[in-house]
């Protein structure tokens, strides 16, 4: 026997050791079903069982004939899943569809979020996997932030080279939207462009199988037929562990033995993981974080969906007279209208919200006022809220109150254009040009080809006696809005 078997706490020491210094080593993880399984999702082994007893109840009689006929017995049949699943599944889609139901609710365990931090976070950032599912992408891209290479398919195995610098996904049975294989004709080899990949990774790259039985001939005929690539005594002799409890195959004994690899016997995937997430200084975030970022999320589809009934609810013809603070008078067609309803109905204050700027529209201000106050007591971080509030004061002519609430538009969206020009309007109307006049300079700067902003700067350029400046604003807008006839008596 050539290969050692090492605890599992002295090879999370070695593991540790190894990653740093002048010639540190990079790993990369071979995972199996088994990695899934705390995840929500069967391993190989229970969807044997599964089907067993699925094709016991149609026909007891065929399917014990046809276990006969291959040799299948209770110590072997996990070794026939994709005999199994085509016998289960004879259409492929009906397979298809099995598997997709079984996966799309599962939620990433413990154990990937810990992975997805080592991909992320060290120089061990390849998965090489057998599963079809998105448990490891989801991790990544929900507590990490960042997009991995998935590389889903075989036409895409080309996009592996030795600099790899993103986390990458390799799965080798493909992905699970893209015609996954299950089969005995497409397991029994492994495609040619992923053994191109493979000896990439390989070269470079310790490999950490888990969760991996070694049942498919595909990748296990490709490991034994190329050991020379971990035999040799610089190659990257591989790590294999193993359920406590289970067996090691005939096959993958032959392969650590040949490649003098390590054999290590562990409690879970999601051990194994957490206690080298704690090796490379993984921190949980704090709960008010993970709070913080749904909630910023959440506000960004609630802004959205406020822009678009904003939008959709009037229509975008400005008035050139400043003493409508609104852009917006007239409705679009019943159909977006009734659009806008039902999307917005799924929550109060985008409801409330709805109905406040159709107040607006049909003129009655005082009822969209109390609306509108009801909002931003409830969101006062809501800069649309305040704006409208503005806008509902401005038709009331109380302009002071008009000013407050735009104010404390612009103020919690500084970079907002239009929030910038609907102060300087308001402050025209108050008389107050100096200040009207940088408002508006400050929404022409976020948005300079605004033929509006530069017909609302000439207004007051012009209160202001400063008439050479105030021609070169028309000559703007006419530039910009030549062949507007609203723009041709200015």
């Amino acid at each position: 026997m050539n290969y050692e078997e090492i605890t599992l706490s002295g090879f999370v020491k070695e593991m540790k050791e190894v990653s740093s210094g002048p010639h540190p080593r990079k790993f990369c993880f071979v995972l199996g079903a088994g990695a899934s399984k705390s995840s929500g999702i069967k391993s190989g082994q229970d969807l044997v069982n599964i089907w067993e007893k699925d094709l016991l109840e149609r026909n007891s009689k065929s399917h014990l004939a046809w276990k006969e006929q291959l040799g299948i017995n209770d110590n072997n049949k996990y070794e026939f899943y994709s005999q199994y699943y085509e016998r289960r599944f004879k259409r492929a889609i009906d397979g298809y569809n099995y598997l997709e139901k079984i996966m799309e609710s599962a939620k990433p365990s413990i154990g990937y979020v810990m992975l997805s931090y080592i991909l992320t976070h060290t120089r061990h950032n390849v998965v090489i996997t057998t599963n079809f599912d998105h448990l490891l992408e989801d991790a990544v891209n929900y507590y990490e932030n960042m997009i991995p290479l998935v590389i889903g398919h075989e036409s895409l195995a080309h996009y592996i080279t030795k600099e790899i610098n993103r986390p990458t996904i390799i799965k080798i049975h493909r992905d699970l939207l893209l015609e996954p294989k299950n089969r005995g004709s497409e397991l029994d080899a492994l495609h040619d462009n992923w053994k191109k990949a493979l000896d990439i990774v390989f070269s470079e790259y310790y490999p950490i199988f888990i969760g991996y039985a070694g049942n498919d001939r595909s990748l296990m005929d490709y490991l034994i037929q190329n050991n020379e690539i971990f035999s040799d005594g610089n190659g990257t002799f591989p790590y294999w562990m193993i359920y406590k409890t289970d067996k090691m195959s005939e096959t993958v004994e032959k392969f650590l033995d040949q490649s003098e690899g390590y054999l290590v016997k562990h409690n879970g995937f999601d051990e194994v993981l957490y206690l080298l997430g704690d090796i490379f200084e993984y921190k949980l975030p704090s709960k008010e974080d993970f709070i913080s970022d749904a909630e910023k999320r959440f506000k960004m589809l609630s802004d959205a969906i406020d822009s678009f009934t904003e939008q959709t609810s009037i229509n975008k013809k400005i008035s050139q007279e400043e003493n409508d603070i609104t852009d917006n008078q007239m409705p679009e067609t019943a159909e977006v209208r009734q659009a806008v309803q039902n999307i917005t109905s799924q929550t109060e204050s985008q409801d409330l919200f709805r109905e406040a700027v159709a107040l607006v529209y049909l003129g009655q201000y005082q009822m969209a006022m109390e609306i509108f106050k009801k909002l931003i007591e409830k969101n006062p971080q809501n800069a649309r809220y305040h704006y409208w509030l503005g806008s509902v004061f401005h038709k009331l002519e109380g302009y002071e109150a008009a000013l407050k609430e735009v104010h404390r538009a612009v103020e919690l969206e500084p970079h907002n254009a239009f929030y910038h020009y609907s102060l300087g309007k308001t402050l025209h109307k108050l008389g107050r040009y100096e200040e009207a006049l940088e408002q508006k300079q400050k929404a022409l700067e976020v948005e300079p080809d605004n033929a509006k902003y530069h017909d609302s700067l000439r207004m007051t350029l012009q209160k202001l006696g400063r008439y050479e400046e105030a021609n070169k604003e028309v000559w703007r807008v006419l530039e910009l809005e030549h062949g507007n006839t609203e723009y041709q008596d200015i």
